[in-house]
């Protein structure tokens, strides 16, 4: 390690920083420090203790941290906190206990899909030493990950209620905090904080939890009002505090409980694995219930069609409320014995790309949008060398990314799939080889479609090869109905039972599918359906070069706004754009007068969800707010004689 000079650190922030690391590492008061001890294996901190203790050295000496990353001494930190942090090495290599002892055995897919904690148990007997889930400050094998679910199950299983809620950045510890969970009976739920905290609570009440584990830092970055024990219907329990406070004897338990478990074939468990809530992009969010067998079984589609092995490893950066996430992050590594790196914050491609570089990651799953920002970052380098196969969904892939991933990875397959919460979530994925941009591929191997024509609210039959129709899915992935009291999203046809996705497609006669966007994204002008994300495509395409075109972030949203007169068009931009540049793009495509945008709003950013995707739920609430303020404006001014002006026509 490189020697950095710290001997101008004044004495108050030195004293500062000791006291916050004594206190956060749970130390005497007199506890020595030196600065070159180590977070993690002198004072025994984890990424989790860190992250509080970023946090308060924040906020006492007024500095930003740049990350936890290159924070691994007290030097570190004194750097840090003294707005030194250019001094400190950002990226300590990936440990080699990562790289050895390294499988080289075939993938064993599980065949029994009724359990992911057994398949999990399958992978522990095999090789329990061997390395599972990674962050920068730890390594966790299939042993260590066991051993403290079955600590922490005993202290669940003392829970009231069926559910338990989960609230957690993408951290090993979340995959302890899952399987401790199913071990003491519960079904986790996982919640969505970048919802807000409005379709939080809405949330909790959905799916009747009485606790929600989360941790320190998470809960003090919100800083939602009345987060303090009795403001809300729950009860928060802080992971880090939790992890803190076990005895000698609840570990001693522990221990013995997973000498003897591991051993087992089958472990009784719920059989929901895990509840989800929908985006709540478009209305509020819908809690959605997957078994072991809707995980599992999508798991292994996609397992096989990306042809993954044993020694590939993914990088797990969104977080498990995503079901993208879920799947990468805890069912693919549990069930397949796949390793997987951990992140928190999915908007740091520089830490991403330093992580893909030295753990030799070769799958990424992600929305495209993080995935561009990743490969700007990495240009003219070579960190994202070791990369076989990108699996992005969740919003369409502009064409520069399709363009920049094969100038920077040649050899690696950039393969574009559809998901859906309710399917576990693959749908379809375009296959390594066989890439057609602009496509969302064919359908997984266990999955069965039906592209039907709807008329009045009734199917009307299938839509002829390659036309557009709305899309029902069946198959052991996709869920059994929502909780609570929402409309049944099933429908009947053909003498089976389908799920109705909501959203439109066309399939050309190889099978492979083309999204055309969701029917709620559709509006009816002049008798005419218009489709919203048609006209974002066909903007996005006309000012891709603009040359105020962010590098990460969406540019631009159409939404549209119901008027006296009948429906308004409006687009939301970043861009210094105007109306007559907007429409004659509309024009140039060839789309009807009917899509013509009315009115632009220009904003700072376009509000998005955790998953990436843009919050049409937001945008929506900006135009009935601005709609308010207008009706407001007109109720004082009535009576007035206002001078009219003729509309010009578009």
């Amino acid at each position: 390690r490189d020697t950095v000079d710290i001997g101008n650190i004044s004495s108050g922030i030195r004293e500062t920083v000791y006291g916050i690391l004594r206190r956060t590492a749970m130390l005497k008061p007199d506890f020595p420090l030196h600065d070159s001890m180590s977070l993690s294996h002198d004072l025994g901190m984890d990424s989790l203790m860190l992250m509080e203790a970023v946090l308060e050295m924040e906020g006492a000496c007024k500095q930003t941290f740049h990350g936890l990353e290159g924070l691994e001494t007290v030097a570190d930190c004194l750097l840090a906190a003294a707005g030194q942090q250019d001094a400190v090495r950002r990226f300590p290599p990936a440990p080699d206990a990562w790289f050895f002892p390294s499988s080289v055995a075939p993938l064993e897919l599980p065949s029994d899909y009724s359990c992911l904690v057994s398949a999990f148990l399958r992978q522990l007997r095999h090789n329990p030493k061997e390395p599972l889930l990674a962050e920068r400050k730890a390594l966790y094998s299939r042993q260590r990950l066991f051993l403290g679910a079955l600590i922490l199950s005993a202290r669940f299983a003392r829970l009231p209620g069926e559910r338990i809620g989960v609230m957690m950045p993408a951290v090993p510890a979340v995959v302890i905090v899952w399987l401790a969970a199913l071990l003491a009976g519960k079904t986790p739920v996982f919640f969505n904080w970048t919802t807000g905290e409005a379709n939080f609570r809405h949330c909790i009440d959905l799916a009747d939890v009485r606790h929600i584990v989360s941790v320190t830092p998470l809960m003090k970055r919100l800083g939602w009002p009345g987060m303090s024990p009795g403001a809300w219907p729950v009860e928060w329990l802080a992971l880090d505090s939790m992890a803190a406070s076990f005895s000698m004897m609840e570990k001693a338990r522990g221990m013995l409980k997973a000498a003897v478990m591991r051993h087992t074939r089958h472990f009784p468990v719920p059989r929901i694995a895990a509840v989800l809530f929908t985006s709540g992009s478009e209305s509020l969010p819908k809690a959605v219930p997957l078994t072991h067998e809707n995980l599992l079984s999508n798991a292994v589609d996609i397992i096989r069609v990306l042809n993954l092995a044993s020694q590939d490893t993914v990088l797990a950066m969104l977080p498990p409320f995503h079901s993208f996430g879920l799947m990468v992050s805890i069912v693919i590594p549990l069930a397949t014995g796949i390793k997987a790196v951990f992140h928190p914050n999915p908007a740091e491609p520089d830490l991403l790309n330093s992580l893909v570089h030295d753990y030799r990651i070769s799958l990424l799953a992600m929305p495209p949008t993080f995935l561009g920002a990743m490969l700007e970052q990495a240009k003219e380098t070579d960190r994202l060398a070791s990369v076989k196969y990108a699996f992005v969904g969740a919003e369409k892939c502009p064409e520069r990314i399709y363009r920049d991933f094969a100038l920077q990875c040649p050899s690696a397959s950039l393969c574009e799939g559809y998901g859906i919460t309710e399917c576990s979530p693959a749908v379809s994925v375009n296959r390594p080889g066989d890439v057609h941009p602009g496509t969302i591929g064919p359908l997984l191997p266990s999955m069965s479609a039906a592209i039907v024509r709807e008329m009045d609210g009734m199917i009307a039959g299938r839509v002829a090869t390659g036309e557009t129709g709305m899309l029902l899915l069946r198959g052991p992935n996709v869920f059994g109905g929502y909780l609570g009291e929402a409309p049944s999203p099933f429908v009947a046809f053909e003498g089976d039972t389908w799920y109705r996705t909501g959203d439109l497609v066309s399939m050309d006669q190889d099978g492979r599918l083309t999204f055309q966007g969701r029917l709620k994204r559709f509006v009816k002008i002049g008798g005419e359906m218009i489709s919203l994300p048609q006209i974002e495509e066909v903007l996005l395409k006309a000012f891709a070069n603009h040359p105020a075109m962010p590098e990460e972030g969406a540019a631009l949203a159409v939404e549209a706004a119901p008027k006296e007169d009948g429906t308004e068009i409006v687009l939301f931009t970043v861009l210094p754009l105007t109306l007559t540049e907007v429409r004659a793009a509309i024009r140039k495509a060839g789309l009807s007068p009917l899509y013509a945008v009315r009115r632009i709003k220009k904003v700072k950013s376009i509000p998005l969800l955790g998953s990436g995707k843009t919050d049409y739920q937001a945008l929506k609430a900006l135009l009935l707010s601005a709609k308010g303020k207008a009706g407001l404006r007109h109720s004082r001014h009535a009576g007035k004689k206002r001078e009219t002006k003729p509309v010009l026509p578009v």
